[in-house]
């Protein structure tokens, strides 16, 4: 006869392992991320202007600015740890990701001035910036120090962006190389 503790243990354990979720390693999943030791191709010179630390990148190309961008579609902002008073240009190079990290940050809209209301206010829901931070290493350029892709989404249906999506906001400027690349 099996003690009943033992039982109970073998099928907790069976209960925790069954609700254990890997997810598969594909370009086009929500739940993979690129693992740290990929690497990320800059294939072209980018400027970096005068009195700015970053670039926004919106299918394969430099936007002149953060208002140049759709939030709501597959955008990657470029990184400089420092800031300068003249423009910087970063050359083509290889860049090791060095940590990766999922975030959500809250949207706050401007919403114009409302001074009364027969409703109960504005019942447009929020909206979330999903973001996948990867930080980046160079020997020659140690200045880079990371890229962000992220897009806007409703919280009720969002979701972070495929490595396939990442790789479309990219374009050709980068060529996002997994560790162990299949794909």
């Amino acid at each position: 006869m099996i003690p009943r503790t033992l039982v109970l243990i073998a099928l907790l354990t069976h209960l925790l392992t069954a609700c254990s979720f890997t997810p598969e390693p594909s370009p086009d999943s929500v739940f993979y991320s690129p693992p740290v030791g990929s690497q990320l191709r800059l294939n072209v010179a980018i400027t970096i202007p005068a009195h700015d630390t970053d670039v926004y990148i919106q299918g394969g190309k430099v936007q002149s600015s953060y208002w140049a961008v759709d939030a709501y579609y597959p955008h990657c902002n470029f990184e400089l740890r420092t800031r300068a008073a003249v423009a910087r240009q970063v050359e083509p190079d290889t860049f090791i990701i060095t940590r990766v990290a999922r975030d959500i940050e809250n949207v706050l809209l401007n919403n114009p001035v409302q001074v009364a209301s027969f409703g109960s206010g504005d019942t447009a829901p929020p909206h979330e910036d999903y973001m996948v931070v990867m930080d980046l290493r160079s020997d020659t350029q140690p200045d880079v120090m990371r890229i962000t892709c992220q897009h806007w989404e409703d919280p009720n249906e969002g979701n972070h962006l495929t490595i396939n999506q990442m790789r479309k906001a990219m374009g050709n400027l980068f060529t996002l190389t997994l560790v162990s690349d299949k794909y």
